[in-house]
This record gives C-alpha cells, structure tokens and sequence, in this order.
C-alpha cells in the first residue's frame, strides 16, 4: 500500500498534465504550419499533416507513462520495437516531420518548453526554407528536338544558362535529332534558355519537363 501512495505520489497532477499536452498541441500546431508552407499545394498531405499532431499528443501520454513506472517504460519500448512501417516515403523531409513531432512530446512532458519551443521555430524556418531553396534549383528535364541545328552550339547555352547538365539520352537520324538533358537552375531562367536554343534555328521543338521525384 505504501508503494502504491508512493507510486500515486510521483505521478504529475491533472493540471501539469494538461499543461504539458496543451504545450504540445501549440508546438504541433508551429509544426503543422511548418509543413502546410513546405510543400506544395500537390505535395500537402492532410492525412500525414494530422498524423504528426497525433503522433506528438502521443507522445506526451507515453512520456507520462514511461516517468512514472520504469517496468512500464520498458514494457512499452518492447512492444514499440515490433512495430513495422510499410507506408512510403514521398519526401525525405517527412522523416525529420516525423522525428519533431516525438520531440515535441517529449519536450512538453519533459517541462522543457524553451528547448521546445526554440527548437520548433528553427525547425520551422528550415523546413520552410528547404521548399524554396527546391524550387529555386530543381531538376528537370530539358528535351530539344530539331531537324538542322549545331549540337554543340546547344550544349552551350544549357552550360551557360544552367547550374549543371547532363546528357540522358541522344537520338541522331539523317534528317532529325532529339537530345534529352538533366538541368538545374533557377527557375526565372527557364524562358530564357528556351528562348536562345530557339534563335539557333533548325529547332523543331523544346520541351522543359519537371521530374517527379517523390514517387
């Protein structure tokens, strides 16, 4: 009985409790925000964004639990280490996601709501930042198709109007040429570079395609 007193006794009251996953729910919330502006409005996944607010409050009750009762704890990391996740990745970025939002449990039923909440505002800016620093310089597919056009005068301009580029693929017949290129650059340069392959003349078409990574 007295352990038992002693047990009830170390537990959190209702109000650290209640502090605690409140703390919680704002700092998803700074997450949730996070994530809707790093991505697109094609990449935002609503299921996964309100999986992460999920994931923290969870977070919080296991932490309350695994303070209280070290037996627990270790019964409880057992039973987790048999978990499987069998659902893709799309973006790698969705990883760190998932790793802020067990911080932010573990944070808020910790009490260390300055690490928490000074983490989640860097946090934040990175994730938001990385969107526009993809966008900025972002690979895509630049495909030239023309039937009397110098070859070399092309890979010029794509060298220099572009970060860097790659030949994927070359397909030469006696009357018409096609030329796939890998490129990056900057997207305000897009039109320019189709503009000059297009002064060579003897350009029959040039297609800029934007690869799907996330699949």
């Amino acid at each position: 009985m007295e352990q038992l007193i002693q047990i009830m006794a170390e537990r959190p009251g209702i109000d650290v409790i209640l502090l605690n996953t409140g703390t919680a729910g704002i700092l998803a919330g700074i997450m949730l925000l996070a994530y809707r502006f790093a991505n697109t409005k094609a990449s935002f996944q609503p299921k996964f964004a309100v999986t992460l607010v999920t994931l923290a409050l969870i977070s919080v009750v296991l932490m309350e639990l695994i303070q209280s009762n070290l037996a627990l704890s270790l019964g409880m990391l057992g039973s987790l280490s048999i978990v499987r996740f069998r659902t893709n990745i799309r973006d790698p970025r969705d990883i760190g996601f998932i790793f802020w939002s067990m911080a932010i449990g573990i944070a808020a039923a910790t009490q260390n709501y300055f690490i928490g909440t000074a983490g989640s505002i860097v946090l934040a800016v990175v994730m938001v930042g990385s969107r526009y620093k993809e966008e900025r310089n972002y690979p895509m597919l630049l495909v030239v198709r023309g039937s009397n056009a110098d070859l070399d005068k092309i890979q010029g301009i794509i060298q220099g109007t572009t970060d860097s580029s790659t030949v994927k693929a070359k397909n030469i017949l006696s009357d018409s040429f096609e030329v796939v290129y890998e490129v990056q650059c900057d997207r305000k340069k897009e039109n320019k570079i189709i503009e000059e392959i297009f002064e060579l003349g003897g350009i029959d078409s040039v297609n800029l395609l934007a690869q799907n990574l996330s699949c």
